[in-house]
């Protein structure tokens, strides 16, 4: 929804023209591109060391899986993790990675050890000695310099990737990703993912942080031809491409700097791009859907290393224009199966694999280095003997390093690091105009405008703070929260997503990751199962599957309709599934004051954030401060004290259990003592337990259905830390385990309500006295 643009009525009859897709045009040797001075030798044969590590990587765990590997042999070493290999795939990665920068980003798949370890390699190459013997950390390294100081680097790189496939400390994730989820931050790397196609609205977000920062970086985003009949895929592919980031609209235009690369191996894990699970014979058709000049797309020799980097240079050099997102298709061959307990002759044959085979990148980039005269065959077996010996020395040492110990389980699930001072530079906002404050009457102001409050403080006291959903922005979103934050703050702080759960929730992933502190909206909590890889596999687990690397400084907004006849797919309480979800702060505030208190720590908070509002409370009013002020996470709110019953509440219930406290009181003569969740991770457990020891009994009550409700692990927490002092069992309170319904009449026997309160403490008031 936007003025600026009108929509109107065009039933011209016309014919929708699209632009040609290039295909495998590179047609040039490496031979010739040293006489054109676009590569020299030096870099020919880093980019051959490149690819012989990525190979003799990739072989090591082949070797492991089939108890052939000789060095760790005599230690009895038993290699358990995956097996996603990437032979014959060396061109992708290293033709990629060489066309980028050092502080560019990438992301990778679950067969992305060839990417890590090209982009690690990058990064040795670029960086300057000072910063490569603080990243080098080994005492040797100090006193090294030149080419000295980059092999030994070389050495401590592959050892920390080969640490991390075995789960070992030292690992670039100190053991906690592993091969599938390996990253380096520190080169740029946001991560290998096991989800098929989970990294791509992660490397779409990083492309917005990077768009909004300016700072010239662009992100390479890797991904198999499999994750591209995926949803969050497709998604991520129309966000990055939204026509606002580069008409009229935009504050500045600027297209989302981004390259995707289309690994197609020929297979996802056995199914066939071409002529089974696909209707396209080439995938870089799918940019022709997107952007209308189909992302510059180009489809190009994958097994080719020369041509890799001729497209993905050229690719860069668009991105960094503003002229993104670009897409290429890199068609190359996966020669082991999807993973070695893959039986690949099932589903392949022997005449295709040697086809492929006889194009090897390796063995053909080897002839051209021998053509162009940069090596002889001395120099090149030289150079693959000091890259077996340094993955084998690597592999020795990882083989032997420290585990981490059974006690560090837990370690990174969470963060405790918060944003307490803005950095000088992020600590002056521009505003278009005043900011829309809302008018206070008699000090108060309601739910809703408490949040808005909350947002436009916090984004007025920090730049990263950006906020994006779905029609959040000329609009204010659904129940107009955020009205008036766009003609605040500009469409680069504040734009609308498209219906797109799962990417709006992946691009927030990916922009924090990289310097930002998004705040996104899913307009209901029913959404939250569209997004649910985004919340529960990516947003939740990056922290600790990068071994505390990387924060997720990510808030969700998300709100819960029950109660106005919208059904069962616009009403649900879903609150538990967050819980269940170790990595995610889960927030539900029941008054305006800590509608505002809460959702400010929440954006000042390093952990993803899950916030959820009541809409049943939007336009409830109370007492809020003008002033700035937070409300702590993990501290439960002590509403109305008594001495015959507790009460704990969170969300609309906490709204009406003071309703029920004075019928209790008035009609029964009972006391009841309230307390407000207020947060539901962290949970203060020790304020309730000490009002149970007090009181003898408890009631817990949620909106949530209550079969698998989180009143149920709080009931069980209290009874475990408070047995002793219990003279009932705990009662529970919750929507009935039913499908929320359209009429009003079932809806009312649905929900909880005042008299579900009362009802449960005078049973456990009244079991108390049997």
């Amino acid at each position: 929804m936007v003025r600026e643009i009108s929509v109107l009525p065009d039933f011209e009859p016309t014919v929708l023209e699209s632009p040609p897709i290039p295909a495998f045009q590179y047609q040039r040797t490496l031979k010739d591109e040293i006489e054109a001075g676009t590569l020299t030798s030096q870099a020919a044969l880093e980019m051959l060391e490149w690819m012989m590590s990525v190979r003799a990587f990739e072989e090591m765990i082949l070797a492991l899986r089939m108890q052939a590997f000789e060095p760790l042999r005599k230690l009895n070493f038993q290699y358990r993790g995956p097996t996603h290999l990437s032979i014959g795939q060396e061109a992708t990665s290293v033709g990629a990675c060489s066309a980028i920068g050092l502080e560019d980003y990438i992301t990778s798949t679950h067969r992305g050890h060839g990417d890590g370890i090209a982009k690690g390699y990058l990064a040795i190459r670029d960086r300057e000695e000072e910063a490569l013997r603080a990243w080098t950390g080994t005492g040797q390294a100090q006193s090294l310099q030149g080419e000295a100081l980059r092999d030994a680097a070389k050495r401590e790189h592959i050892y920390r990737t080969a640490a991390e496939l075995f789960g070992k400390s030292d690992g670039y994730c100190r053991g906690r990703g592993g091969g599938m989820h390996i990253a380096d931050f520190s080169s740029g790397h946001l991560g290998a993912n096991a989800i098929v196609g989970g990294s791509v609205p992660i490397a779409t977000g990083a492309g917005y942080s990077a768009r909004y920062q300016k700072n010239g970086r662009v992100v390479l985003c890797f991904a198999g031809d499999g994750a591209y009949a995926n949803g969050v895929v497709l998604e991520s592919l129309n966000m990055a491409a939204m026509a606002q980031f580069t008409n009229e609209l935009a504050d500045e235009p600027f297209g989302t700097p981004i390259i995707f690369v289309i690994v197609n191996n020929q297979y996802g894990m056995t199914g066939q791009q071409r002529g089974e699970v696909t209707g396209v014979d080439l995938l870089a058709r799918r940019a022709l859907g997107f952007h209308h000049e189909a992302m510059h797309a180009e489809v190009v020799n994958g097994m080719d290393v020369l041509a890799v980097r001729d497209s993905i240079l050229r690719a860069a050099r668009l991105a960094r224009q503003g002229r993104g997102p670009v897409l290429r298709e890199l068609i190359c061959y996966r020669y082991q199966g999807h993973s070695l307990s893959d039986p690949r002759n099932e589903y392949r044959a022997r005449e295709e694999e040697a086809a492929w085979k006889a194009m090897d990148p390796l063995e053909t980039f080897k002839r051209q280095v021998l053509e162009a005269g940069v090596a002889d065959e001395e120099q090149i077996r030289q150079l693959q003997q000091i890259v077996t010996e340094r993955q084998e020395t690597a592999a020795l040492r990882a083989g032997q390093a420290a585990d981490p110990t059974p006690e560090e389980v837990t370690t990174y699930v969470f963060t405790d690091t918060r944003c307490d001072e803005v950095p000088d530079q992020f600590a002056h906002a521009e505003t278009l105009q005043d900011p829309p404050f809302p008018e206070r009457e008699n000090g108060t102001i309601t739910f809703k405008e408490a949040l808005k409050e909350a947002m436009i403080e916090e984004m007025l006291r920090d730049s990263r703070v950006i906020f994006y959903g779905e029609d959040v922005a000329d609009y204010g979103g659904a129940f107009k929260v955020t009205k008036g934050l766009l003609e605040t703050f500009g469409r680069s702080r504040v734009f609308n997503a498209s219906i797109s759960e799962a990417a709006i929730v992946g691009t927030g992933v990916g922009a924090a990751m990289t310097g930002l502190r998004p705040v996104v909206e899913l307009m209901y909590s029913d959404f939250e199962f569209m997004a649910g890889d985004q919340l529960y596999n990516q947003a939740a687990k990056w922290h600790y599957m990068s071994g505390g690397r990387n924060r997720v400084p990510l808030v969700v907004r998300t709100s819960t309709g029950a109660g106005k006849g919208y059904g069962g797919q616009h009403s649900q309480a879903l609150e538990s599934h967050s819980c269940h979800t170790p990595g995610l702060r889960v927030v539900y505030p029941s008054t305006p004051y800590d509608a505002k208190g809460l959702l400010k720590t929440a954006i000042r908070d390093d952990n993803p954030v899950v916030f959820v509002e009541s809409q049943q409370l939007y336009n409830v009013r109370g007492e809020v401060p003008r002033e700035d002020y937070l409300v702590p996470f993990g501290k439960a709110a002590l509403r109305r004290e008594g001495s015959d019953v507790t009460i704990v509440c969170w969300g609309c219930v906490a709204g009406f259990m003071d309703e029920a406290a004075d019928v209790l009181v008035r009609e029964h003569g009972v006391e009841a003592e309230l307390i407000d969740a207020r947060t539901l991770i962290p949970f203060d457990l020790e304020t309730i337990v000490a009002s149970v020891r007090k009181t003898g009994r408890c009631v817990v009550g949620s909106q949530a259905c209550r079969t698998g409700s989180y009143t149920g692990e709080v009931t069980a927490q209290i009874q475990e830390a408070a047995f002793d002092y219990l003279d009932a069992p705990v009662a529970r309170v919750g929507s009935v385990d039913a499908i929320s319904p359209q009429s009003e009449v079932l809806e009312r026997a649905f929900l909880p309500g005042v008299g579900d309160l009362v009802q449960a403490a005078l049973r456990v008031c009244y079991a108390a006295d049997q």
